[in-house]
């Protein structure tokens, strides 16, 4: 989990303030040898709001960087 929270931090930019892995679940719901993690992230700017594009854009960021590394995917 060291490994997966640390391309999150590469990707997730400059204002990023929180992240953390709050669940991790193998089981019936989810691919043999595979784990469902669930992680928080928190991000502010020092003088705006960010956008939900700006975020959005963020996120895919990170969804990609992940699939690359780990082979992951987004749940739905």
């Amino acid at each position: 989990s060291t490994k997966i929270l640390s391309v999150v931090r590469k990707n997730a930019g400059e204002h990023l303030t929180d992240l953390r892995i709050f669940d991790v679940y193998q089981g019936d719901a989810v691919a043999e040898k595979k784990k469902s993690i669930a992680m928080g992230l928190t991000w502010q700017h020092p003088s705006r709001t960010l956008s939900d594009e700006e975020i959005n854009t963020i996120i895919s960021s990170c969804v990609n960087a992940l699939h690359d590394k780990f082979n992951a995917d987004l749940r739905n």
